[in-house]
Order: structure tokens, then C-alpha cells, then sequence
């Protein structure tokens, strides 16, 4: 589900937003159109889960039932800022950290930028502490 993505702004940012909006709800399998092939992500999303688990990234089968509440989008320029709930069960490796089968509702934020609406670049920061203490673990 995705909450309301209207905006006052220009063509441009309104495409973006557009963009980005599709690439949310999209498949991790389903992604890669949406993608420049000059695409770099600097940064994932639970990078410190993968750093301590040994992992290094999420699969369509890391969160049964998976489903993304959009808490809000900003477009400016070329650049698109996001906040938005990450809900699912813990039913795969999920960068790491092995399926527990517990339900998990964690923050995700982001940041991209685009050309000729695609992504170019894109930085995300997940409430990894969140999700393990959600998963019944401890670090």
C-alpha cells in the first residue's frame, strides 16, 4: 500500500516521483528496468545487518507477504527523498540473517537521483536494530 504521492512540482520532479514510486512497489526481482546502466547504490539499505551477519542484501523470498507503507516522498531537482514502513515475515536470508518467522514492521529511507527517468544513484538506511530486535535476536 502507498499512501498519497501528489506533489506541487515541476514536470521533472513529478516524473521522478513517479518513477520512484513504481521502483518501491516493484519486485527486488522486477527492478532493473527502472535502473541506468551507469546505476550505483552506495550505500544498502541494512548495511550493518550484512556487516554483522555476513550478508549482503534481500531477495523476493527475504519477507513473506511483504508490503510497503509510504509514509512520505519529496521530490527536488533530480533527487527524490523517501520514508516508508517495511512490513513482512522474516521467511528468508535477509542480509544474513538466516529466516526466523517472526513478523517485522521497520523504517527504510532513501535517496536517489535520476537522469532522463532512470536511476542513477541511490542511498537507503534501515532500522536494522529494529528488525533484529523484531526477529527475537541480539547483536
Amino acid at each position: 500500500m502507498f499512501g498519497d504521492t501528489s506533489c506541487r512540482c515541476t514536470e521533472e520532479e513529478a516524473a521522478n516521483l513517479d518513477v520512484i514510486t513504481r521502483y518501491r512497489m516493484a519486485k527486488v526481482s522486477d527492478r532493473g528496468p527502472f535502473l541506468s546502466p551507469e546505476y550505483r547504490r552506495h550505500r544498502p539499505g541494512f548495511k550493518n545487518l550484512g556487516e554483522l551477519w555476513g550478508g549482503s542484501g534481500m531477495t523476493d523470498g527475504s519477507l513473506a507477504k511483504k508490503s510497503i507503507v509510504l509514509m512520505h516522498m519529496e521530490p527536488r531537482g533530480d533527487t527524490v527523498f523517501g520514508i516508508w514502513r517495511v512490513l513482512g515475515t522474516h521467511s528468508g536470508d535477509f542480509y544474513g540473517v538466516p529466516a526466523t518467522g517472526r513478523d517485522i514492521d521497520v523504517i527504510e529511507v532513501g535517496l536517489w537521483r535520476l537522469e532522463n527517468e532512470l536511476i542513477t544513484e541511490a542511498w537507503y538506511f534501515g532500522d536494522g536494530l529494529g528488525f533484529l530486535r523484531q526477529a527475537g535476536l541480539t547483536i
